[in-house]
């Protein structure tokens, strides 16, 4: 493997639990794929199919009693050294708070509520950036002011006191991003980093994305539902739905010759520019199945329209070249040989 190509973060049949009553409800399962160095990897699919919990896993941020029940998590924090088994260590321990913000960082949902009100921003990112560095409140605060600098805040000599209220939307995702970069980390997580931005805004912010990976030469795992954002940003793409990986290869592969029925019903389903037709938007029918009560074999057999009798067994992951997979019994027949 190139030096272009050397894992950051291995994911290795991934599993993540909640006990029920005398069992336990996976809702994320057998997950594997790799994070190279400074690349960027997609992670798409619609809201619960267990993209946000699998980035949480990451950091081992999964709310309790949720847990990792099987699987590894391998980081390969410096190359040539063993890596560091995520999933083993302690949630509330001291080696992941080593980890978490210094050398993987992650921009949540929603800013507005994973920012503390009743602080300035410059204090949250001082938080961060003196809670891994041996360095003074002062100079803390200066590295702050610059972070706001490097994401675009204009005045952030001003803005650094400014509470997350007084921020637009926009300017409240890009104090985020400061303050998840403010440690330089290896990998960054962005869940969701556009969602309830105007177009515009959006733009912008994969945009900076882009930049700053070039500039910091970070690897990043992009987390959506938006396909557009995607495109713009990844280099491989992860698609998931229930739980599962149902296709993943390069960002061409999938967007240009989709397998799975469900990648195909998703890209079927964005908005074409310029398109005159004035037909209603394709809907994918049905919804995602409840851990509770998933459907037996393919989990997204019951909407599919290709599904036949041998759906009713659960597919494995078929190799169709060097770095495309895909879940799908109609699809067997394109298989590589072994």
């Amino acid at each position: 493997m190139s030096s272009s190509k050397e894992a950051l973060v291995e994911i290795e049949n991934l599993q993540i639990s909640f006990p029920l009553e005398d069992k336990h409800v996976s809702v994320v399962n057998e997950v594997s794929f790799t994070i190279p160095r400074a690349h960027t990897v997609g992670l798409v699919g619609e809201s619960g199919c267990g993209k946000s919990m699998t980035g949480l896993s990451l950091l081992q941020l999964i709310t309790p009693p949720g847990q990792i029940t099987q699987g590894k998590i391998l980081f390969h924090a410096t190359p040539g050294e063993m890596p560091v088994d995520i999933a083993n260590l302690p949630p509330r321990g001291d080696a992941i708070r080593a980890i978490r913000g210094s050398e993987i960082a992650m921009i949540f949902q929603e800013p507005m509520s994973s920012l503390n009100p009743v602080y300035t921003i410059g204090n949250q990112i001082s938080e961060m950036i003196l809670q891994h560095n041996k360095i003074s409140k002062k100079e803390a605060h200066n590295r702050s002011i610059e972070m706001l600098q490097k994401v675009g805040i204009p005045a952030p000599e001003i803005r650094v006191n400014d509470y997350p209220h007084q921020l637009s939307g926009g300017m409240r995702q890009r104090a985020m991003i400061a303050m998840a970069l403010s440690c330089n980390p290896k990998l960054l997580i962005a869940d969701e980093p556009t969602t309830a931005l105007d177009v515009t805004v959006q733009a912008q912010i994969v945009d900076l994305l882009r930049s700053l990976q070039q500039e910091l030469g970070m690897a990043i795992l992009i987390i959506s539902h938006d396909l557009g954002v995607i495109a713009d940003l990844a280099e491989e793409v992860i698609v998931m739905y229930a739980g599962r990986v149902v296709e993943k290869g390069t960002a061409e592969e999938i967007f240009y010759t989709p397998k799975h029925p469900y990648t195909r019903g998703l890209l079927k389903s964005v908005p074409v520019l310029g398109d005159t037709s004035h037909n209603k938007l394709y809907s994918i029918p049905g919804t995602v199945p409840s851990p509770l009560a998933m459907p037996k074999g393919c989990s997204f057999r019951p909407r599919c329209s290709e599904r036949f009798e041998k759906c009713m067994e659960l597919p494995q992951l078929t190799t169709l070249s060097v770095a495309h997979d895909v879940r799908c019994w109609a699809r067997e027949q394109e298989a590589l040989p072994e």
